[in-house]
């Protein structure tokens, strides 16, 4: 085994003393004829490297050697001349020539073993080095004793447009794609019109939402109808280790780009390759931010003969992008992508099953109410689901049909069925027999190939929408139905909130732009939360909700940063409200006893409510039971200027209270909701009025009885504690509220 390994040994230890010999020499700017081993190896004593550590007679043998090896270097043109004469002497003065020069064929050896990385050669290859070595080229001209690296092979970039996609696959972006329609088509196919004219085109095009929404595929449907180059970059895949690989990939991306012009630049996770430079991890970072800056800026017209290119980029984090790309410019337009309204996904399912068999009971309609909070990539997720559940059943019903057919044949025979040794393949083989059997009638109920609505209920269930994981909330189907009494302040509702959203054009011609806050306040128990969801139900808007103390965190800037991203979240998916529950935890009222964290989350919360950000389709609903624990800035106009004071029903309400609360338990009689109006109840809130129900069932369960009945509520009543023991203080601080003025 060792002297198998001592060849390779001593060349790894060549190599490195050849490396450093070449250093002394740059380094003293020595001629190699004056070299001595001595002076190299104090040289080498007297340095850091690791070959100190080596034998004093091991490493003299290897400096001798690389000595004479860079030696017969320098004198290449005489080793010609003398290589020219070894075909003029022949018997012993070629043998007398092969013993001088054994020195240098040893040499040779080890060159050539650098050369081709510690990798022996066969026989043949030696052979064929030796004459390449020793013999001449066709034009005269000898080889070099040093074998060259081969140049790295290039990369070949794809310039082909998409195939497979078309905007005809996509729904519910029709605002994109009109912006898309008004920046891409003329500039792309018509770049004349603006040269003649002196007109700068669109350079870049920024488009941003969240996860899913479907950024990068109206891009590639957009690349595929227009039918010009199409260059792709993929954020992480420009990413090297080694310095300036990552810059001379993106500057080949975009010269490819002007070579091909009229040509697309799609850039996909650009957040991953243009990050904040104040905020970058390393050197490189920043130099290939500042690499894309110089790449964007090359792309104008003049200097690309009128040949135009277009980069489009995409991103789920905008405010991660360095703001030098953000500028007019560069991505002078940005375009949000948000989670889509219900219309929008009735659109987006229409357009993903447009080439599926469907049964005559798909309700496009109640999927879309029933899918809150889905995006595209969900949605799509939605119907490969449910064309699996279709052939699971099928699959299912063809496994019985083999059953039942193999117990006939059985029964007919008049033999009994062997014993099953193994129940899942016997299972199997008789599936695989039927589904080779194209002979055979369908099942019942499977004569033709389509999916049908139960398909879509039985996996909606199952599915997580992504918005949802992001903080969004899946408004349930709560109406105004559900909703008993309170007349007043539903129609205080739809006018600050529904009718905003529904019809938003009216608003905006009286001058109505930006929408302000409501405040929801009372006892407990009187359906300020019940109500916040009612409202986002009616007006099929997308709705976030907040607990306030879920935002407060121990670590200095993270509930500034969550209240940040609370909003952010809300401008990706407008027409969105945003439910603050207890929101006197969140916003207290600020004074010099009042921690400084706390003071920074209100002053945050102050600003995004401000319409410093974007409030344009951003409602605000918040709810609590101590309002003169809020701070009074959060309560001035344009903020959370509409306060709503929910009482506790009178006798009449807490009738119509009960009835709705009855109205969904069908087997509960609805005479049963004039006990509302007794003294009994004279102080529940909708809360007690709820429990009452439960108790007097308890109650009709104790007698052995399967009806509510009267005696029930009685019993009930006695057992439920009101919730709100003095409503006096709320009467007088309503009266302290209605007393403020701005």
């Amino acid at each position: 085994m060792v002297s198998k390994n001592r060849p390779s040994l001593q060349a790894g230890l060549d190599k490195e003393v050849y490396q450093i010999v070449r250093k002394y020499l740059d380094d003293k700017n020595e001629s190699p004829l004056k070299l001595r081993p001595s002076t190299i190896y104090d040289w080498i004593s007297r340095s850091n490297s690791s070959l100190k550590r080596r034998s004093k007679k091991q490493l003299e043998d290897s400096i001798e050697r690389v000595i004479d090896v860079i030696r017969e270097d320098e004198s290449g043109e005489d080793e010609d001349e003398m290589a020219d004469l070894e075909g003029d002497f022949a018997g012993n003065l070629e043998v007398t020539h092969l013993k001088d020069r054994s020195g240098d064929w040893m040499n040779k050896q080890i060159v050539n073993q650098w050369a081709t990385k510690d990798s022996a050669p066969t026989n043949g290859e030696r052979s064929e080095k030796s004459k390449k070595r020793d013999g001449k080229k066709a034009d005269g001209e000898r080889e070099s004793k040093r074998q060259k690296k081969a140049p790295a092979p290039e990369t070949t970039i794809a310039t082909a447009a998409p195939t497979g996609l078309s905007l005809r696959d996509l729904g519910g972006v029709d605002s994109v794609i009109d912006q898309l329609t008004e920046h891409l088509v003329l500039p792309l196919l018509s770049p004349e019109e603006y040269t003649s004219q002196k007109l700068p085109i669109p350079r870049g095009i920024l488009l941003h939402g969240p996860p899913g929404c479907g950024k990068t595929v109206i891009c590639k449907a957009f690349a595929a109808t227009l039918g010009v180059p199409f260059i792709e970059i993929l954020g992480p895949s420009v990413v090297s280790g080694m310095s300036g690989e990552s810059e001379k990939q993106i500057r080949e991306h975009f010269d490819k780009a002007k070579e091909v012009a009229p040509c697309l630049i799609f850039i996909d996770e650009i957040d991953v390759i243009a990050p904040k430079r104040d905020s970058a991890q390393s050197q490189m970072e920043k130099r290939i931010v500042a690499q894309m800056l110089i790449s964007m800026d090359g792309l104008a017209m003049e200097s690309n003969d009128g040949k135009p290119v277009i980069v489009l980029a995409a991103t789920n984090r905008p405010d991660s992008i360095d703001p030098a790309l953000r500028r007019g410019g560069r991505f002078d337009t940005e375009i949000n992508m948000g989670v889509p309204d219900e219309p929008m996904r009735e659109q987006i399912m229409r357009a993903l099953t447009r080439e599926l068999v469907l049964a005559d009971d798909i309700d496009f309609p109640a999927l879309a109410k029933k899918t809150a909070g889905f995006v595209g990539a969900d949605l799509k997720d939605l119907v490969s689901k449910a064309g699996t559940w279709s052939m699971d059943r099928y699959r299912m019903a063809l496994a019985q049909q083999a059953a039942d057919a193999e117990t006939q044949l059985m029964d007919i025979d008049g033999r009994p069925a062997p014993p099953a040794a193994n129940g899942a393949v016997d299972r199997a083989e008789r599936l695989i027999r039927r589904v080779l059997d194209k002979d055979a009638e369908r099942p019942v109920g499977f004569e033709k190939r389509v999916i049908a609505m139960n398909a879509f209920t039985a996996v909606l269930p199952a599915i997580v929408p992504s918005s949802k994981r992001e903080g969004f909330a899946t408004v349930p189907d709560t109406t105004w139905s559900h909703v008993g009494a309170l007349q007043r302040v539903r129609e205080e509702l739809e006018m600050a909130i529904v009718e905003p959203i529904k019809h938003s054009t009216r608003f905006t011609t009286v001058g109505i732009t930006t929408p302000a806050g409501v405040l929801l306040w009372g006892p407990p128990g009187c359906g300020k939360t019940l109500l916040a969801k009612a409202v986002a139900s009616e007006s099929k808007a997308n709705f976030i909700s907040v607990k306030g103390p879920e935002l407060i965190n121990k670590y200095v800037g993270e509930s500034e940063r969550a209240i940040r991203q609370v909003f952010q979240r809300a401008r990706s998916s407008m027409p969105c409200i945003v439910f603050f529950d207890e929101i006197d935890a969140l916003a207290p009222k600020r004074s010099s006893e009042l921690h400084e964290a706390s003071t920074r989350v209100v002053n945050t919360l102050l600003t995004e409510l401000d319409g410093l950000g974007v409030r344009e389709g951003i409602y605000i609903i918040a709810a609590t039971n101590r309002p003169d624990m809020i701070d009074e800035a959060m309560l001035r106009p344009g903020r959370l200027e509409t306060c709503l004071y929910i009482e506790l029903p009178k006798a009449e309400e807490r009738v119509e209270i009960l009835r709705a609360l009855l109205r969904q338990k069908p087997m509960l009689n609805p005479e049963l909701a004039k006990f509302g109006a007794r003294d009994e109840c004279a102080k529940f809130s909708g809360a007690d009025l709820g429990a009452l129900i439960r108790r007097a069932g308890q109650a009709a369960i104790r007698r052995n009885s399967q009806v509510v009945e009267e005696v029930d509520l009685v019993e009930g009543a006695k057992r439920v504690r009101p919730s709100v023991d003095d409503a006096g203080k709320y009467e007088k601080l309503k009266e302290k509220l209605d007393a403020m003025t701005w």
